[in-house]
């Protein structure tokens, strides 16, 4: 309508009449916006174009419902489900209402954003039922609105609408809902709505103190070899210190899209800017896999970062394979994290783990022992994704009491992430004795020195 009436204004005579083909033309254009925005409003049951929250100079509803300005009917539209505070990488399950108490009200819609203050899309939406569904990314912001089911035509009072929110992997300041809804009548026009818009900011947490990782606080997951030995790629690494998360006592991780997240309980890390995947995360403890993408690398920096602050950055030293052997005690010492192959029988005297299965290996028995640091395998693995049973580049080797053993497997442990295993067969000149050595070795690299049981 503003460009015809600048064209008007451009096509009058010089005695101000507007020529009679110049009214047609505004005319023409004039009734056109409205048929098309009928048109399109038959089809809104379906779901509205993107950018119709009401937030960041948007429109709202009111573009083609015209006749009834914004929040002037007596319901609302309403949020709820968003947390005081967010904390980063978490799933928040969303209820957006909209709401009249009109008899004649019998059809529900409405849209919704996330957004930092700057207007920058603020983590992800995501439809959990029929109900709601992704409208077209416009701008790279994402809008989740109505379905066509979702409308619920004949419910009257009122409607719900529930999604998810996965909220930022990192810090982003205060992040801005913003909806818009329409209380239909059902006419099947634009007219005799009642559109309501809303907003709700929420805040990051407040910052606590910054996360402190010292000199040598991170190490093999397996053998926890001190600094400076080296962590091999792909490998699952453990970062000490202090203040390593958002405040819970203990995180695990989850997977999105196949991969290992790279941001739990607020904390993320950083190994030469390579976002790291994340095993677990508490106060004082970190497991991250380092990425393979290091691979050929002599040494990295890591940084940690919690809600926005950082930790000094820390060296570590890379080698083509650094293997750590896990064992019971969780200190890479004792009692190797090896099985009786195919089974869940730990390879140690009997009754000596209280609450596991355990007896000594058979000479010629073949058993599994997990390890992590083993290097790049073939097929090559993505960093933070799940094996299929990769074997390793090079192939390890193993001693069994001193003695040479046939490998018949070395690579990944199917389904796990940085887990590596080996297949060994126990040789037939191994003492039968329960503090038997085992130690692996992949080109110049030696595990820890752990211990198993044999037995006839």
């Amino acid at each position: 309508m503003g460009q015809g009436i600048h064209a008007m204004e451009h096509a009058q005579s010089s005695n101000g009449d507007v020529p009679r083909k110049t009214r047609s033309t505004v005319l023409w254009k004039s009734l056109l916006g409205l048929a098309t925005c009928s048109v399109l409003l038959y089809a809104f049951s379906e779901g509205p174009p993107s950018e119709h929250t009401g937030g960041f100079g948007e429109e709202t509803c009111t573009e083609c419902h015209i006749d009834t300005p914004v929040n002037t009917g007596p319901g609302g539209i309403i949020i709820s489900g968003a947390p005081i505070a967010y904390m980063s990488g978490v799933v928040y399950p969303i209820t957006v209402r909209v709401e009249d108490p009109g008899a004649d009200r019998m059809r529900w819609g409405f849209q919704l954003s996330a957004r930092t203050q700057g207007g920058v899309q603020a983590g992800n939406l995501t439809p959990t039922d029929g109900f709601t569904q992704l409208a077209e990314t416009f701008n790279n912001i994402q809008y989740i609105e109505h379905t066509e089911d979702g409308t619920r035509l004949g419910m009257s009072a009122g409607a719900d609408f529930l999604f998810n929110w996965t909220a930022p992997d990192t810090v982003v300041g205060p992040v801005v809902f913003n909806a818009a809804g329409n209380a239909s009548n059902a006419s099947g026009d634009e007219f005799g709505d009642r559109i309501y818009s809303t907003a709700l900011t929420v805040p990051p947490p407040p910052a606590g103190p910054a996360p402190a990782v010292p000199d040598g606080g991170i190490v093999n997951n397996g053998s926890f070899a001190l600094h400076p030995a080296p962590l091999g790629p792909g490998s699952i690494a453990a970062i000490f210190g202090s203040n390593l998360n958002d405040g819970p006592p203990a995180c695990g991780t989850a997977f999105a899209d196949g991969k290992l997240l790279t941001s739990i309980c607020g904390v993320s890390v950083k190994v030469n800017d390579i976002q790291a995947p994340m095993f677990y995360a508490q106060p004082g403890q970190l497991g991250i896999q380092i990425p393979f993408e290091l691979a050929g690398s002599n040494s990295a920096q890591v940084t940690v970062d919690v809600l926005g602050q950082t930790s000094e950055p820390r060296t570590i030293f890379l080698g083509q394979a650094a293997p750590g052997i896990f064992t019971v005690n969780q200190q890479g010492t004792g009692q190797g994290a090896i099985l009786i192959a195919n089974s869940n029988i730990l390879v140690a005297p009997e009754g000596s783990i209280p609450g596991r299965d355990a007896r000594p290996a058979r000479r010629g028995e073949i058993v599994t022992i997990f390890l992590t640091g083993l290097g790049v395998t073939s097929p090559a693995l993505e960093t933070g994704a799940p094996s299929g049973g990769n074997q390793t580049a090079t192939a390890a080797t193993v001693t069994i009491d001193g003695l040479p053993a046939v490998v018949n497997f070395s690579g990944t442990a199917p389904g796990f992430v940085g887990l590596n295993q080996i297949n060994v067969t126990i040789p037939e000149g191994a003492r039968l004795a329960d503090d038997v050595e085992v130690v692996v070795t992949l080109g110049t690299s030696f595990s820890n020195t752990v211990l198993i049981a044999t037995g006839p």
